[in-house]
């Protein structure tokens, strides 16, 4: 029996549909190279984070699929795969809705200080903080959309509701409803969010530096649900320390899982979640059958539904 191996906690939906497809459905916690390694005899997977290697990929010598659990495949070594005759898949979309509230929300709790009010009840060092910072609304304001696929349009989308002016930057244009295309000088020195929804690639590694925090204003707030990479790390916390911008809404950091001596979470003017931005169950219902919809097509010998490379 063709054998798939998902990750603990993967979406019931999935396993179901790979099921009621007569595959043999294995799980593992993928949190070391050893958790793939550990069956050799798998033809196709649905994988999470853990860095996917050539190294790991000799090791299963039948697989045919790797289809990543979400947007980015930055953890899979796309060009190996093709060289050993590996499709890879991604799920475009199928988690927009949940990134783009995800979004919203730390653009409130970041641009309003709410982690320091809510440290307020007990910390009275927090609540002389939360009242000097009484940090802004986001009705009416203007947001800056770096990336404009499906997470930036929905962000777009969901903006229209706080009467907010956006503005644009992608590698295309793309009609704004509420606001117009801008180059990042424009986003950097004019938004009042900026938001990031962009992948990370070579083109946009720290593409948010600290020419960038010099230009924003010092009410600036920078929200990051797209890669870690994305934002220079190290100027990120210069620019909040020394009050460059106001404040920082995470969703992902440069080096993941987060580690907990990161100076971010000590830092009263971020607010840093652990890449959870497209978990709700209905986002994971949803990426989970995408994913393997595209293993089903790619072991009935047809082309997948999203792949991302072409095999050999």
């Amino acid at each position: 029996m063709t054998k798939v191996l998902v990750f603990d906690g993967v979406s019931q939906v999935a396993v179901q549909t790979l099921q009621d497809a007569g595959l043999e459905v294995v799980s593992s916690p993928q949190h070391q190279d050893r958790d793939f390694t550990d069956y050799p005899d798998i033809e196709a997977m649905i994988l999470m984070m853990h860095p996917i290697t050539a190294e790991i990929m000799d090791q299963l010598p039948n697989l045919k699929v790797i289809a990543r659990f979400g947007v980015g495949y930055d953890n899979v070594d796309v060009q190996a795969a093709s060289e050993r005759g590996i499709v890879v898949t991604n799920t475009p979309g199928a988690n927009a809705t949940a990134v783009a509230e995800t979004a919203i929300t730390l653009m409130l709790m970041a641009g309003r200080f709410f982690a320091s009010r809510q440290a307020q009840i007990t910390d009275p060092s927090a609540k002389n903080y939360a009242q000097a910072h009484p940090g802004i609304q986001l009705s009416d304001k203007t947001v800056g959309i770096l990336g404009f696929g499906h997470i930036g349009q929905k962000i777009a989308h969901m903006l229209t509701g706080f009467n907010a002016k956006v503005l644009v930057y992608a590698r295309h244009d793309y009609p704004v409803a509420n606001g117009h295309m801008a180059n990042l000088d424009e986003i950097f020195t004019t938004a009042d969010y900026v938001v990031s929804a962009l992948p990370g690639t070579a083109a946009t590694q720290n593409l948010i530096d600290q020419a960038a925090f010099k230009k924003m204003k010092s009410t600036a707030v920078l929200v990051n649900v797209g890669r870690g990479s994305v934002v220079d790390e190290p100027a990120l916390i210069q620019a909040l320390k020394t009050g460059e911008i106001a404040s920082a809404g995470l969703d992902v950091v440069a080096q993941e899982p987060i580690r907990a001596d990161n100076e971010l979470l000590s830092l009263p003017n971020a607010f840093v979640l652990p890449h959870v931005a497209s978990v709700s169950q209905e986002a994971l219902d949803e990426v989970g059958t995408l994913a393997a919809q595209n293993i089903l097509q790619v072991l009935a010998g047809k082309t997948a539904l999203n792949p991302v490379n072409e095999k050999g």
